[in-house]
């Protein structure tokens, strides 16, 4: 890295940050990527269940609703096209008692709203047809739904970013300020300051990002939203089940509920949990387990306690604290804030992965 100008500057190598990147790439854009850590996609963006969201959950007028349908359709051409590891495994949406099934009915009008296809209402007796072990009342089951191998397509987006782009790590970003509609940005690498002036200036930080908005003088600090974190902790087993759809309880207010997940290998694992914390932090509490156990016998009531394990945890962006309700992207632009070609991503969680494709092409259209 040296003091140089390019067209674009992305803070943050996540999946979202690589997928904006790459875009702009496609586009013959010089384009950096800077981030803070040893590799991409270390911090949430391989900290999660690795789902293709089908677009089930968000209400009509949210961004996530906007993004997450189309965004099934394009991982799932995208993944075939470029031969990423993945599998539409389809997925069960199970009330485990009859109080639980008007919010089946609601999550089923919502999925309609929102254009997710397919999807269609089960009886008890069709899931336990399909899935011996999952005892419901009733269900939905979504046929977009799948998993996706996340390193494999976060691999696969940098070498379309490195076409016409690169990537630094180990590079922190400091401060950045506006001059004659130029963003020079200072980025602490391995030690030493360097400038960086770009045209566009994209904020992609993921946890990072009220912290990196704060940062740039030029943004109205009132319009910078908080961020709260949410840890998504994960128990797993060894044991194959033999299960081969993802298995979903009816969400809550903060999270679509402990879930059983799959990874490539088949491998089942339940989670995430949401554990709200101040610091960040990666560890796994043993003594969650319990609670593990008791909502996984909801839906798998023959589950045998002594198969589970210790997994691994992500932390989830937040912009609504415990309590306050349902979480959405805010994505915003030089109309909201008036900084010339700045974009701020905030609040960007699940369905970030399945969204990553659409949202790049969004963020590209509204700097064009």
């Amino acid at each position: 890295m040296n003091n140089n100008f390019i067209d674009v500057l992305v803070i943050g190598g996540g999946v979202v940050g690589l997928a904006i990147a790459k875009t702009f790439a496609a586009e013959k854009r010089d384009v950096l990527v800077v981030e803070r850590e040893n590799t991409f996609g270390s911090v949430t963006s391989s900290r999660n269940s690795g789902v293709i969201h089908a677009g089930v959950y968000y209400d009509q007028d949210s961004l996530k609703a906007k993004f997450c349908a189309p965004g099934n359709k394009r991982i799932y051409e995208y993944c075939n096209k470029f031969r990423i590891p993945h599998f539409n495994t389809g997925k069960f949406i199970v009330a485990c008692s009859k109080d639980e099934i008007p919010k089946l009915d609601e999550i089923y009008e919502k999925a309609g709203d929102n254009g997710v296809e397919g999807i269609k209402r089960v009886t008890r007796d069709y899931v336990s047809q399909v899935e011996p072990l999952v005892e419901c009342e009733e269900g939905l089951f979504v046929p977009s739904s799948g998993i996706v191998d996340q390193a494999s397509l976060m691999r696969s987006y940098l070498g379309e970013l490195e076409l016409s782009g690169s990537i630094a790590y180990n590079s922190k970003f400091i401060k950045s300020e506006l001059k004659n509609n130029v963003h020079v940005s200072t980025v602490l690498n391995e030690g030493n300051e360097i400038k960086i002036e770009s045209s566009i200036l994209i904020n992609a930080a993921g946890l990072y990002a009220e912290d990196v908005a704060k940062s740039i003088s030029s943004m109205d600090k009132t319009l910078i939203p908080k961020t709260y974190f949410a840890k998504g902790n994960y128990f797993e087993t060894s044991k194959d089940l033999n299960i081969r759809h993802l298995i979903y309880p009816i969400p809550n207010e903060a999270s679509l509920g402990l879930h059983l997940g799959l990874d490539i290998g088949m491998q089942v694992r339940f989670g995430p949990d949401v554990e709200w914390i101040d610091e960040i932090n990666y560890d796994v509490d043993e003594n969650r387990l319990e609670s593990f156990y008791n909502d996984i016998r909801k839906y798998i009531p023959t589950f045998d306690k002594g198969l589970l394990k210790k997994g691994y945890s992500g932390v989830r962006p937040k912009l609504k604290n415990r309590g306050e309700g349902k979480s959405d992207f805010i994505i915003q632009g030089e109309e909201i804030h008036k900084s010339k070609n700045l974009i701020n991503l905030f609040g960007i969680e699940s369905p970030g992965l399945t969204s990553s494709l659409v949202l790049g092409e969004h963020i590209v259209e509204l700097v064009s």
